[in-house]
């Protein structure tokens, strides 16, 4: 009997931990993951804010700029990106031991082109002047923002309007125009209202109703499988919506039907390319917004 009573007190203090864990209140948290865009040369940004019940609150991504969406065009005629074109970029890990302000804690990239094909190459300062890789392909900007400090670095300049176009002789490096004045699609993040980057047409509900489709769809499913997508034909009914997308007329698209995203038996209403992988770096996001409820990170 004593030793039975004995146990029983031996196993109170772990009941008690047991059950102070099992009543613990999660607070809200929020992720933000950064990524290499779909189609490359774009920086993408997912954020998730999930509830104390571990369900999406808010759910949102952009879609920022690569270098050749607001590089400034410098061909003879001012109309079109020729070899040589250069921009500056943030960038933590670039150039740091640098004397020169103007070059250190930046990466440069230039317009690289060879048998006719442009790629945005690292250009580097040495000891008179900056350099191209020796290989067209190695040290581009896509590779480079595979690594999320540069991504994340490249998002908040991008927010705060950093990004600048550069001309260089030798060493010294003289500061354009921001990308804010010299973007080709209305708007640096492909998903904000003004922006005119792939617009809605006769055939084609446009991105910016697509990026709601997806948002809207991915909330309501933040744990499917996107990966086993199919696509099925459905007719898609927009209601227009000035905060989605400025400068869509709704009534311009007309088609009968559309090839539409369909994933765990629900229509997704989202018709680009972009969605698969969109649905999965927001449930990334997702995924890091309940292990922040769990887990104490140091920021």
């Amino acid at each position: 009997m004593e030793e039975n009573m004995l146990k029983k007190l031996l196993l109170l203090p772990l009941a008690i931990l047991l059950l102070a864990g099992c009543a613990r209140t999660l607070e809200s948290a929020t992720a933000t993951n950064y990524f290499v865009a779909h189609q490359g040369g774009y920086i993408g940004e997912s954020t998730v804010t999930v509830d104390k019940d571990q369900n999406v609150a808010a759910a949102s991504f952009a879609e920022w700029q690569g270098p050749g969406g607001w590089a400034e065009n410098n061909s003879p005629d001012g109309t079109t990106l020729v070899d040589g074109a250069v921009v500056r970029v943030a960038d933590p890990l670039a150039n740091t031991g640098h004397s020169d302000p103007a070059i250190k804690g930046y990466m440069f990239y230039i317009y690289n082109v060879q048998n006719g094909l442009g790629v945005w190459s690292q250009f580097t300062p040495g000891a008179e002047g900056f350099a191209r890789p020796s290989r067209q392909f190695e040290r581009d900007f896509e590779g480079l923002m595979g690594n999320p400090i540069r991504a994340a670095a490249y998002v908040a300049a991008a927010r705060a309007d950093t990004l600048v176009n550069v001309t260089i002789d030798g060493l010294t490096v003289t500061v354009g125009r921001p990308a804010s004045q010299t973007v080709h699609y209305g708007h640096m993040n492909k998903a904000d209202p003004t922006a005119t980057y792939m617009p809605l047409n006769a055939n084609a509900i446009g991105y910016r109703y697509n990026y709601q489709a997806t948002i809207d769809f991915f909330m309501a499913n933040p744990a499917a499988n996107y990966a086993a997508f199919t696509m099925v034909k459905a007719k898609i009914a927009l209601t227009e919506d000035k905060a989605i997308d400025a400068n869509a007329d709704v009534a311009a698209y007309t088609a009968a039907d559309d090839s539409v995203y369909m994933v765990a038996d629900a229509v997704s209403g989202a018709t680009y390319s972009d969605f698969p992988h969109y649905a999965l770096e927001l449930q990334a996001a997702y995924k890091m917004a309940i292990a922040a409820q769990l887990v104490a990170f140091q920021k």
